[in-house]
């Protein structure tokens, strides 16, 4: 079964407890308690090679930053953001295909 990431993304936001934007998304992580990391594929270089070098769990979707905001049901640009508890959403998930890719 195919995972719907804008699906899983806007009830994650929904029922669950996301950061959104690069800097809050540094915050999370500062704070550790972030589960997952997601990025829009043109994210800012300098924000990607922060949240990169902090080994968090990281996903690299290749959708723009508008794209993504409104993927998550926003009307404006996300670069990045944080699930910090996915609630009924099963955005976590995507990790798990992530990881197996990178095996295959």
């Amino acid at each position: 079964m195919e995972l719907d990431i804008a699906k899983s993304l806007r009830t994650a936001i929904r029922d669950g407890k996301v950061s959104i934007g690069a800097k809050n998304t540094l915050k999370s992580i500062k704070r550790g308690d972030n589960q997952l990391v997601v990025l829009a594929s043109n994210c800012p270089q300098r924000f990607r090679e922060k949240i990169i070098s902090k080994s968090v769990p990281t996903v690299d979707l290749e959708i723009t930053t508008v794209e993504l905001g409104s993927m998550c049901g926003k009307p404006f640009t996300i670069s990045a953001l944080s699930i910090i508890d996915a609630g009924s959403s099963d955005i976590m998930s995507i990790r798990e295909k992530e990881i197996s890719n990178d095996r295959s």
